[in-house]
């Protein structure tokens, strides 16, 4: 049995030191990352009804950053609120959701948190403290 386990030791080795010689000439080809999208604000708070806009900024590989137009917005829970083509989001009802942008093969997120709206009719006013 130690003899097997040497045996398949002493293959495996000789089997990865021919693999690194048999294609040792050709060259290595590294792709770029693709840019870093972030979606600003990362986090926001809105009352139930309200909008609220974000903005998908990308930095490129020289450093700059820059505002896509072809960003494609989702929501990871429309019950709570929906996003436009545009970043526009507009808050349902009260929770957290993610909304995602995703451009060419980069994507980022903001939380957006619903607050409850509190209603309130023409005429009301706060009852006195006593």
């Amino acid at each position: 049995m130690r003899a097997l386990t040497l045996l398949t030791i002493v293959a495996a080795a000789a089997a990865s030191v021919v693999g690194c010689q048999s294609d040792a000439t050709a060259p290595l080809v590294v792709e770029p990352a693709p840019p870093s999208l972030t979606v600003i604000p990362a986090v926001a708070t809105v009352g139930g009804g309200s909008f609220i806009r974000l903005a998908a900024r990308v930095r490129n590989q020289d450093g700059t950053t820059s505002e896509p137009t072809d960003v494609r917005w989702s929501s990871a829970d429309e019950s709570i609120a929906t996003v436009g083509a545009g970043g526009l989001v507009q808050a349902l009802q009260a929770g957290r959701v993610q909304i995602v942008a995703a451009w060419k093969d980069s994507r980022g997120s903001s939380t957006v948190i619903v607050a409850e709206q509190v209603a309130k009719k023409p005429g009301d006013t706060p009852s006195p403290k006593n």
